[in-house]
């Protein structure tokens, strides 16, 4: 259908008449806007029309500053076409306008892919007629035939026809200073040779066109004659290349033709695309055609093994392996694969923390011929247990500590951690074992919309075109260090970790808390030359970069940086060239299903563009299509389909879902990516966003429908829907989305947010759960019925479910720590009754937040400071006021609970309890969590010196909370020897003590035996020499030298540490002796480190007599890598991890209980691997209670203080 609008106006009219010609055109449109034009047309009534919002694509973003810059470009029709179209018309029995527009109104279809055209139409015909100038309304779709189009057009150019209109002179359609709200118009002028001929108008209307100030962001003006049509694009030069208008021309010729040869097709089906467009997007545009060697990736490792046996090939914190070493290691996991039963397309999972192991096992499998399968530690035992039920491996291999977490789903598995001995008795020599280029390398498992995560099937051939590709593309070489930072289960992680190997280069593994602590990871790109990350940790890491002024020198050695997996926001790509002067920038765009091969595009100093990726690597085919297969226009946008060589197998065990994304174009397999993009004039892909409910964060693909699929599922939750929307103003500065969930409840349930936050952490990975929660009556619908998503409110305030009432600062004191606040946290604004914690704050920012109000303020708060004030309110008030700092009462409340006896955890060796915030929330809610923190004083953050005196200090604030046991105990660290001593203080009391929890805690007798750990190391050493294999003289020097290394890094340290501990220790002695006698402590004392304090304490610490029950110990298993015994460890306490028990074996009557918990010293403390310690935890709280409730009751816990840390 086609509607108008009517506004009828002459074109020009003599100065004389128009006052007279303006009261008419204002009468006759007053009548008209009361009358239905349209009705006697048959075409239904105008009084509702609501225009749509037309969107035309342009070569640059249209904004409000957007200035108006006329050009035009000519149009002549062949006259054998317009001849055509004349006697077309003429047996159709329309008028030729008719057809003209309607191949106009199909080319903007076709372009826009939008239903409702929007046009500004003028027809200027002869001097009887004057000038008509309306709004037609055109829908349109895919299906409609082009007959069907033509005629309704047709009819309403009729009516246009038939409107009474003044007796106006018509003149030459010049320029319109009219900006109306449509970008789009249509001029119709007849009769030119009483305006001057052809030539004549042709010659004016560039000067006409210069002058005009304003108009239609694309105008169509098409003068008619008896066997001719001529006309003229005016466009704004503001967005449009000239060279997209001469496209623009051709494609409707093209229509215009097609129109004429058939119109009993559909819109869709109309040829658009000229010849010579065809074999630009087709032919010149894409990648050359390589052949690579038929050689497997672990062959090309093999070669380096043989090449440089000894230049180093990987490293993890202070071990190392050669490339002969890491050849000979793979191997040994190889051959004890292939006597498990691993042969070709047999399938190994892997799931280990960060470590040498993970490119051994990763080559080992290759070689065998089997397929690696990666599972994350990190990830929810429901979502590990789905893959693994769902692939059925034949072998598992991964560590001690995580094998609980892990479904029994093979009889083959080995614990690297403590069976490496085993491996270690298999031949070093290359397996000889037949891999084909066809069998499947590895499967990854990415989101998947049906709740389910789906795996990824991937060849060898596919691995080996896509590294050696990129190592063309981007010249790596044996010189190059690359670091990997992705996380292991991603796709991009093989080219992190084979591109360097496969070049000769170096790999550096790290943790993932080093990958979390910017300054540890600004040493390591000082010191790589070769870098890949996503964006949004790019982007954290050179902000650290610019705040704290680091020599930009320093990266120097840095030839290549890329980022990829989200769209790259200009701003990032400006301050990458900036920082890394000396490196090609690149922007990487790819995918799982092809092996994570698309294109790349080498950022250049010029203006760069946020949504460029670039060209086709080589071997790949890209192409855009519409919805019906019609290849797209340059510049008009289109879903991107990714073929060659790169594309994988398909789906593990989803037939269906293979054969949708799957698909023969020509011959050739292409893959639907589901993204949008377009080509632009120079053949680079621009990303355009998604065309279904999959998003890229943080360069991780998530598929919403998983989550949306998992929200359901909670209690209480009738309707969710989740989208990625930008949190506070810092947020849309640097285009950083999270994740924000609406919900509908139950109004009889109304389940608390934290009870569906914490289902869902339960069932998904970190990066899955939303930041955000907004809870609504409805969900907003379409006139489909369908939940609307883009009238979904976006996340205020006012909204999220947590926020409270917005209250403004009050004072000074209150204003500038509120800018601050926003400041860090990046949300605008921040009332000051609003929790740190439920606006955004974490462990991380909390750090950031003190070092700032240090800044401002000069005074040093402690991070547990937001334990019991996380308010702007409550901060000021303790800042403003003097003594408000002292700290009598060490007992902080970090979790509400119930009646069941409470949880005492004592401050860390920094004195903070804001660590065990996680911990507290993970443990059962029927137990209060407490934390105890240091007495202080201002200047003086801790005023005991000796672990007995804390620990009786301790003993009387929690029995102000708990007068009577049980008592359940612990601490991390120097608070495990607090906890123990306190433990032993209550027996003596004749209290009951449940539980005393060491969380890797070292007894300090272990720390203090030199000579033992002396003869310990040499022992390790002595052993792994006398179990490897026989060593010739080269070997042996080799490895002397290593040993001489390692003895001087240790004597180092201990030469430093000792000089250090002398100087601490005369201050300690010091500041003890003024407090033992009440005297005025220096001011060089002042704010005397507790760190140094507890340490002095903790070493001097030797407990009196055995504690008289069971230790609760936890250990922490990211320490080092034992699959290499011949690496010496250069950690201070690495001597202590020969006696599993650290040294607490004789400190209690009733033995250890030793339980192993993922991540290092304090990322075991935070999710997700904090919920290993609490389920370890709870189960010896619940069992201990139960236990002594046999022989006493247990106490009530009925009040608690007020001040706590909101969930």
């Amino acid at each position: 259908m086609v509607a108008i609008n009517q506004d009828v106006l002459s074109s020009t009219e003599d100065a004389t008449s128009s006052a007279k010609a303006t009261a008419e055109r204002a009468d006759l449109t007053t009548a008209n806007r009361q009358t239905p034009l349209l009705e006697n047309a048959g075409l239904g009534s105008t009084a509702n029309l609501e225009l749509s919002t037309f969107a035309l694509p342009s070569d640059f973003l249209k904004t409000p500053a957007t200035i108006y810059q006329p050009k035009y470009c000519a149009l002549t029709l062949p006259d054998c076409l317009v001849e055509t179209l004349q006697a077309q018309a003429q047996q159709d029995g329309v008028d030729e306008r008719s057809l003209l527009l309607a191949a106009f109104n199909a080319l903007l279809y076709r372009y826009t892919q939008q239903e409702t055209i929007d046009l500004a139409l003028t027809i200027s015909t002869d001097a009887n007629s004057g000038t008509r100038k309306t709004e037609t309304c055109t829908q349109i779709h895919s299906e409609l035939k082009v007959h069907a189009l033509i005629k309704q057009i047709s009819t309403a150019l009729s009516a246009v026809q038939a409107m009474a209109l003044p007796v106006v002179p018509a003149q030459l359609e010049k320029p319109s200073n009219d900006r109306s709200s449509l970008p789009v118009a249509v001029t119709f002028i007849e009769d030119f040779l009483r305006i001057g001929g052809k030539e004549q108008w042709l010659a004016d209307f560039p000067l006409q066109a210069s002058v005009a100030s304003d108009g239609p962001d694309l105008h169509l003006i098409l003068l008619q004659r008896k066997g001719s049509v001529t006309g003229v694009w005016q466009y704004n030069a503001s967005l449009f290349h000239a060279e997209t208008i001469q496209r623009l021309s051709g494609h409707l010729q093209v229509l215009l033709q097609s129109i004429v040869n058939d119109q009993d097709c559909t819109i869709a089906e109309l040829p658009l695309l000229t010849q010579v467009e065809i074999q630009q997007l087709l032919v010149e545009w894409q990648s050359a055609t390589i052949s690579y060697p038929q050689t497997l990736i672990h062959q090309l490792i093999e070669a380096h093994a043989i090449q440089q046996p000894e230049a180093i090939a990987l490293t993890f914190n202070n071990q190392q392996l050669t490339y002969v070493e890491l050849n000979q290691r793979a191997n040994q996991v190889a051959h004890y694969l292939v006597q498990a039963g691993v042969s070709a397309d047999v399938r190994v999972a892997v799931c280990v923390e960060p470590s040498l192991e993970i490119v051994v096992t990763l080559l080992g499998i290759f070689k065998a011929g089997g397929v690696y399968l990666p599972l994350d530690p990190t990830h929810p035992i429901e979502r590990l247990t789905t893959i693994l039920e769902e692939t059925q491996p034949k072998v598992l291999l991964t560590q001690s500590h995580l094998l609980p977490r892990l479904p029994a789903i093979t009889d083959h598995i080995l614990c690297l951690d403590q069976e490496w001995t085993l491996l270690h008795q298999f031949p070093t020599h290359n397996p000889e074992i037949e891999v084909r280029l066809e069998q499947t390398s590895h499967l990854v498992y990415t989101s998947g919309t049906t709740g389910k995560p789906k795996g990824v099937i991937t060849s060898h051939g596919n691995l080996v075109q896509y590294i050696l590709s990129a190592q063309e593309r981007f010249g790596f070489d044996c010189h190059d260090v690359m670091p990997a930072i992705a996380r292991f289960t991603f796709s991009i992680t093989m080219f992190e970790l084979l591109s360097p190997l496969v070049a000769g280069g170096k790999l550096v593994i790290l943790e993932r808390e080093h990958i979390l602590d910017f300054q540890r990871m600004v040493q390591t790109l000082q010191q790589a030359t070769v870098i890949h990350t996503s964006p949004s940790l790019l982007q954290k890491l050179l902000t650290y970069v610019q705040d704290n002024n680091l020599d930009l020198q320093s990266f120097q050695q840095l030839k290549h940086v890329s980022t990829g997996g989200d769209m790259v926001p200009t701003a990032l790509l400006e301050t990458m060239k900036r920082i890394f002067q000396s490196a090609e920038v690149y922007v990487i765009y790819g995918c799982s299903e092809v092996s994570c091969m698309g294109c790349s595009y080498p950022v250049v100093n010029d203006q760069p563009v946020k949504s460029r990726v670039g060209k086709p690597f080589t071997n790949v085919s890209v192409r855009l299509y519409d919805s019906h297969l019609n290849l797209v226009p340059i510049g008009i946008p289109g879903e991107i389909y990714i073929g060659g060589a790169g594309v994988t197998q398909g789906y593990l065990q989803r037939e269906a879902l293979t054969q949708e994304k799957f698909v023969t174009i020509d011959g050739c397999r292409f893959y639907r990516t589901g993204d949008i993009g377009r080509f632009d004039m120079d053949g680079n892909l621009e990303m355009l966003g998604r065309a279904d409910f999959q998003i890229k964060l943080r360069g991780i693909r998530i598929e919403l429908g998983e989550i949306e699929a998992t929200l359901r599922q909670a209690p209480g939750v009738r309707e969710g829907v989740v989208m990625a929307r930008e949190l506070g103003a810092r947020a849309m500065e640097q285009g950083e989305k999270s994740l924000v969930a609406y919900v509908v409840l139950d109004q009889a349930q109304k389940p608390p947010i934290e009870n569906i936050r914490s289902l869902l952490q339960e069932k998904l990975p970190d990066y899955m759960v939303p930041s955000a929660f907004v809870v609504l009556d409805a969900m907003p619908v379409n006139i489909n019925q369908k939940v609307d998503r883009r009238a979904l409110p976006l996340p205020t305030p006012e909204n999220i479910a947590g926020y409270k009432a917005f209250v403004a600062p009050r004072d000074e004191w209150e204003q500038q720590l509120t800018t601050i606040w926003e400041t860090v946290l990046g949300v605008s604004p921040i009332g000051i009754h609003d929790n740190f914690f439920e606006v955004g704050g974490h462990s991380l920012l909390a750090a950031s937040l003190m070092i700032q109000i240090e800044a401002v303020f000069g005074q040093t708060l402690p991070l547990s400071t937001l334990l019991t004030e996380p308010t702007i309110a409550q901060l000021a008030a303790l800042l403003s006021q003097p003594g408000q700092l002292d700290r009598p009462n060490s007992v902080v409340l970090l979790r509400k609970g119930g009646s069941k006896p409470p949880v005492f955890f004592i401050h860390d060796g920094e004195g903070e309890t804001l660590l065990y915030r996680n911990l507290a929330y993970c443990l059962k809610p029927e137990h209060p969590v407490y934390g105890i923190q240091p007495y202080s004083q201002e200047h003086h953050p801790i005023l005991h010196t000796r672990v007995v005196e804390m620990a009786a200090y301790y003993i009387e604030q929690i029995r102000t909370v708990q007068p009577e046991g049980p008592y359940l105990l612990g601490g991390l660290c120097v608070g495990g020897f607090l906890a123990f001593e306190m433990a032993r203080q209550l027996q003596n009391q004749g209290q009951t003590i449940a539980m005393v929890a060491l969380l890797d805690t070292a007894d300090v007798e272990a720390t203090m035996r030199s000579g033992l750990i002396a003869n310990q190391r040499l022992s390790s050493f002595s052993q792994s020499l006398n179990q490897g294999q026989p060593l010739n003289p080269q070997q042996l020097l080799r490895i002397l030298g290593k040993a001489s290394q390692k003895i001087y890094n240790v004597i180092t340290y201990e030469v430093r540490s000792k000089l250090q501990k002398v100087q601490n220790q005369t201050k300690i002695k010091l500041f003890r002796y003024c407090l033992d006698r009440n005297l005025p402590i220096p001011s060089f004392l002042h704010n005397l480190s507790v760190r140094i304090v507890l340490k002095f304490a903790e070493r001097e610490y030797i407990p009196q007599a055995p504690y008289q029950g069971e230790v609760f110990l936890t250990l922490a298993t990211q320490k080092s890598s034992s699959f290499d015994g011949t690496l010496i460890d250069d950690t201070p306490y690495a001597d202590m991890y020969s006696d599993p028990l650290l040294g607490w074996g004789n400190r209690s009557t009733e033995g250890v209980k030793v339980y192993h918990s993922p991540g290092g010293h304090s990322s075991m403390l935070q999710e997700p691997n904090v919920q290993v310690m609490a389920e370890n935890m709870q189960s010896y709280i619940d069992a201990a209670l139960a236990k002594i409730a046999k022989t006493q009751p247990l106490p009530s816990i009925a009040q608690q203080p007020e001040k706590t840390l909101a969930s």
